[in-house]
């Protein structure tokens, strides 16, 4: 078994899922197998914590819900990123599995390749967050140094202020958990919108689970409280806060009335973020127009070109088979000349709606030009 292996832990009382989950895991993975609650607590305090434990909720003895939650009490193994396997889909199970402290939560029966992605994403995830702790706790000193002497409402001020610079969702979310953390919170943020999709807390990309909860519970009214927790939906954004300082009461009152008033500014930048989208998009298709229009009127000129050009072949030897015509005709001179001023003044009428064509031309050009003003405008 290679040292260099992600570790995972399998807690389960099942040797039919035991079995499907190492067969399926063990090429990959360092894999070891906990019967129990109880005998995953002790391996776990005896071996280095493992990168992902695949928890069974339904066990004797002590449950999936419970052996989570003492794995992350214990400071040593509060790392340990835990997916529930669970036969049930209900809402309220996956409240329970998100407040026990899991991340993820995979239902059965499922595909051995769904197993491996949601690993494979936990794994990737646990990496992410470990590459940015030292990065995040620079960050955290600085802006805590920054926003203490100004006060709580200082924090709302200042992602108001920085809100000005933002140009794109990615930076208004990682914004949004700066700014709570200012505040000693942990939180996580969700933002739809028609330019993309944003889920993230304060250690990187939010856990599937976070996900999914934020997105069920983004209907379920404005501003919602659950413990320590506080959710809060503004139009397209979310906002979970995972320890609102309920023994301060006070505190926790001023902050929910800042945080509530931030999160306005955000669903505000959001509209405006949107609103560039479009306009930009607006002017591209305007461009795309005025290059689409020019290009049809260069095509259209150099038709009517050829067309003037054949047209003059044409009226040249309509008039050189006439004058040729005149002597077998036997007209006399009067008529020679009045049947050449008809064809002549036929000629004239042709250039003359050649040259009112032109004119179109030109003026449709000018329209475009004041179209390709707008746009570079």
């Amino acid at each position: 078994m290679s040292s260099d292996k992600s570790r995972i832990l399998i807690v389960d009382d099942s040797p039919e899922d035991i079995h499907f989950l190492m067969e399926n895991l063990k090429d990959d993975y360092a894999v070891v197998v906990a019967t129990s609650g109880e005998k995953a607590l002790e391996m776990m305090a005896k071996q280095p914590a493992p990168d992902v434990i695949l928890m069974d909720v339904m066990m004797s003895g002590m449950d999936g819900y419970e052996t989570c939650r003492r794995i992350k009490s214990d400071p040593h193994t509060k790392d340990a990123d835990v997916i529930f396997v669970s036969a049930h889909d209900s809402i309220d199970e996956k409240l329970a599995g998100y407040e026990a402290g899991g991340s993820d939560y995979v239902i059965k029966p499922f595909l051995p390749s769904e197993l491996v992605q949601k690993v494979q994403m936990s794994i990737s995830n646990r990496q992410l967050q470990h590459a940015l702790e030292k990065e995040k706790a620079f960050a955290m000193d600085t802006a805590m140094t920054a926003m203490t002497s100004a006060g709580e409402l200082g924090v709302v001020l200042e992602f108001l202020r920085h809100s000005f610079t933002i140009t794109n969702i990615a930076d208004l979310a990682q914004q949004v958990v700066e700014a709570m953390s200012c505040y000693s919170l942990q939180s996580s943020v969700q933002i739809r919108s028609t330019i993309g999709l944003i889920n993230i807390n304060n250690s990187g990309p939010a856990s599937p689970l976070e996900q999914e909860l934020l997105t069920r519970l983004s209907n379920q009214g404005r501003i919602m409280a659950h413990g320590a927790r506080l959710i809060l939906n503004f139009g397209d954004v979310s906002l979970l806060i995972k320890n609102m300082p309920l023994d301060d009461p006070d505190k926790c009152g001023r902050i929910r009335d800042n945080v509530a008033i931030l999160a306005e500014g955000i669903e505000s930048k959001l509209k405006a973020l949107e609103v560039e989208q479009r306009n930009i998009e607006s002017k591209n298709r305007l461009q795309q127009l005025v290059f689409d229009s020019n290009s049809a009127l260069q095509e259209i000129e150099k038709i009517q070109q050829r067309q003037k050009e054949k047209n003059m072949q044409i009226m040249d030897t309509v008039m050189q088979q006439m004058e040729a015509s005149f002597l077998s005709l036997g007209l006399t001179e009067e008529q020679e000349v009045n049947l050449h001023d008809i064809v002549q003044s036929g000629v004239d009428r042709s250039l003359n709606n050649f040259e009112a064509g032109i004119e179109i031309d030109r003026r449709l050009q000018k329209i475009i030009r004041n179209l390709q003003s707008m746009a570079d405008g």
